[in-house]
């Protein structure tokens, strides 16, 4: 019968065998790290430090409208941030428009595709997107797939930011 081993002693035995074991891939040698791919803007705040607010209607009637209004707020990230917003409205709608922005905001659309670039930030301030979404003759629900991601280089490309961001904010909506 083996002897029973503490908690830390198993913890600190199973360390030295996978360092005994693993030991080139526990450190990263300096030739690989140099080839190894980077994202072209890291996150530079928190995802708690960001609020993302939607309103939207539940229900629309076939070939109606409706509006999505995207509150963005920065709660406690420091310094200027800029933020790059995106949407993915699914094939149940014909037509995606923004309807109002603030001056500050740039957005584009394309097909149903939105892209917005929300500039400078500070702790505390808030910026609103509001989008017109034109319902399709088909029922069912349609949901609409938003993301963002924040930086603090006001230089940064959408095009580029807009393949990293996660779609994780999702608004269902019935087409009756």
């Amino acid at each position: 019968m083996m002897p029973l081993m503490s908690p830390l002693t198993t913890r600190l035995s199973a360390a030295a065998l996978a360092v005994a074991l693993c030991g080139t891939f526990l450190v990263q040698s300096p030739a690989s790290a140099a080839g190894s791919a980077l994202p072209a803007v890291a996150p530079a705040a928190a995802p708690n430090d960001f609020r993302y607010l939607i309103s939207f209607p539940k229900h629309v009637r076939r070939g109606g409208s409706l509006i999505y209004t995207v509150k963005v707020r920065n709660v406690k990230a420091k310094d200027q941030h800029y933020v790059a917003l995106v949407g993915d409205f699914p094939t149940r709608f014909r037509k995606i428009k923004v309807i109002s922005k603030p001056r500050s905001v740039k957005c584009s659309v394309k097909r149903r595709d939105l892209s917005c670039w929300i500039t400078s930030l500070d702790k505390g301030d808030s910026t609103t997107v509001r989008v017109r979404a034109w319902a399709g003759s088909r029922r069912g629900i349609a949901t609409v797939k938003f993301g963002a991601i924040v930086t603090t280089d006001g230089k940064a490309d959408v095009r580029k930011l807009r393949k990293e961001i996660r779609r994780t904010i999702k608004a269902r909506t019935r087409i009756r």
